[in-house]
């Protein structure tokens, strides 16, 4: 049979621009999976109930944290790296010939400018990757600790109800068991509590971004001054047009009817005897 007929396992995927390969499965959240552990614990002892109380509040979905740090620094940020840094000095090598001096100067000045800009766009870009990136590292970590904690703790509370199940160490078992009851959720709570004092700092950039964001407002062209680059169009009727001379060291059409602008020399001062 052909590549893209049947076959005795079954119909062959047809393989394709309109089919591409199936995508990777995206990994699933931590936390749900570490939450149900510390729940657990809660059924096996209620003095551990504020533990998944207090865990339960920082439920996130870390891997889509994750792919959306990816997405800002290798879709966003990267595709104004190595593009622009190749495309705009080619524009300004292009630009030296066949130009005007003084023209050629000023589109080479804004060309700099202009990558002065998207280096600092880039910038801004890569630094909501990071603070993205760093987000979801801190919840990894958080629930990676805590499923450790869990652990320890369910196996310190076998030993705690085995001492409960004897009546001369049922005593001694209570009191191990609210020992390790009152060590897990001062745990939990620490950890989260470090958990949200670094999300305060992932915050804090956010709203330094935002508020850099509020301030260029203030210095960008706004209402009557805005320009609507869309519509605007220049007015060249009173310049005369410009043409490329035949070959070089020859005067261009019209020469005489045209403003040359030659590059800004300084001129030395004469000498005084």
């Amino acid at each position: 049979m052909g590549p893209f007929g049947s076959s005795a396992y079954g119909p062959l995927p047809i393989l394709g621009p309109y089919s591409p390969y199936p995508k990777p499965p995206t990994p699933e959240p931590l936390g749900p999976k570490v939450l149900t552990q510390v729940k657990r614990l809660g059924k096996m002892s209620l003095w551990l109930v504020p533990a998944g109380v207090i865990a339960s509040m920082a439920i996130a979905n870390e891997p889509a944290m994750a792919q959306a740090a990816a997405n800002w620094k290798y879709g966003v940020s990267a595709r104004l790296d190595d593009g622009i840094k190749q495309l705009l000095p080619q524009l300004t090598r292009a630009s030296q010939n066949g130009w005007i001096a003084g023209d050629q100067q000023e589109f080479e000045r804004v060309v700099s400018l202009f990558s002065r800009e998207v280096g600092a766009l880039r910038g801004a870009l890569g630094e909501i990757a990071a603070v993205l990136d760093e987000v979801a590292a801190g919840y990894r970590s958080y629930w990676v600790r805590l499923a450790v904690l869990a652990t320890m703790t369910a196996v310190l509370l076998v030993f705690a109800k085995r001492l409960k199940a004897f009546p001369h160490t049922k005593f001694w078992g209570g009191m191990l068991e609210a020992a390790i009851a009152a060590g897990a959720n001062g745990g939990v709570a620490a950890m989260t509590l470090i958990l949200g004092s670094s999300l305060q700092g992932a915050l804090d950039n956010v709203m330094t971004m935002v508020r850099r964001q509020h301030q260029f407002g203030y210095v960008l062209p706004s209402g009557a001054a805005a320009v609507d680059f869309t519509q605007a169009t220049m007015n060249v009727s009173k310049y005369p047009s410009f043409r490329a001379p035949a070959k070089p060291g020859d005067l261009p059409p019209g020469y005489d009817q045209f403003d040359w602008v030659e590059p800004m020399q300084k001129k030395g001062e004469p000498r005084t005897p």
